[in-house]
């Protein structure tokens, strides 16, 4: 009995899956032609319709246009829709998100400022590897910004973790540092020449 009970259910269950996929298919080729549509209004400096067409990919749940939107909302002076979008999209985890409204809880943009509700999303924002983010954390415990105290070892390891990403900002900063003993380090000019050629190479790679 409970055997037969499963089998129905599971076969009610991936005859209704079925059904929606073609719904699924419909809706994702919707928030593709809103996002085309809202990038050709954007490259025609239409900002109006570009934020119109952004705005029904973002309502769709779509991520990248969420925090698009929520850009051009801040650039148009209406900080207080920017901030919902951006706070929609930050609580998915997305690092790009958080690093946006971080920035504007820094700035006090639209915002009461908040510096530690700003460190916090920065950190999670470099923690899911955002370079952005982890060049603001760098320079924060360097010149003791956002509250935080200059702390060269956590520089250091912000920049590593850059450099484990190929970032050029982070490669160049290190490079710099051992050239010229900052941030702690002895100089050691052949570590600086190994990071000034992983850069070269990035920079030839990118040509």
């Amino acid at each position: 009995m409970m055997r037969h009970l499963y089998l129905n259910s599971s076969r009610s269950l991936i005859a209704g899956l079925l059904a929606l996929l073609p719904l699924t298919c419909l809706a994702a080729e919707s928030v593709q032609y809103y996002v085309t549509q809202a990038e050709k209004a954007f490259d025609q400096s239409d900002i109006v319709t570009a934020i119109s067409y952004y705005r029904n990919a973002a309502e769709a749940g779509y991520v990248p246009a969420q925090n698009r939107l929520a850009y051009l909302l801040n650039i148009s002076e209406q900080n207080e829709e920017a901030i919902e979008w951006y706070r929609k999209a930050a609580a998915t985890g997305d690092a790009e998100a958080e690093f946006n409204l971080a920035g504007m809880f820094a700035e006090g943009d639209g915002i009461p400022q908040d510096l530690g509700q700003a460190l916090e999303l920065f950190t999670s924002s470099a923690n899911k590897g955002y370079t952005p983010a982890i060049h603001v954390m760098a320079a924060a415990y360097e010149e003791g910004e956002m509250g935080v105290r200059i702390d060269y070892e956590t520089v250091r390891d912000w920049l590593n973790r850059g450099v484990q990403l190929d970032d050029p900002w982070s490669i160049q900063r290190l490079a710099k540092a051992y050239a010229k003993g900052e941030l702690g380090l002895r100089i050691d000019r052949q570590q600086a020449a190994k990071l000034e050629q992983r850069l070269a190479g990035l920079k030839q790679g990118g040509e």
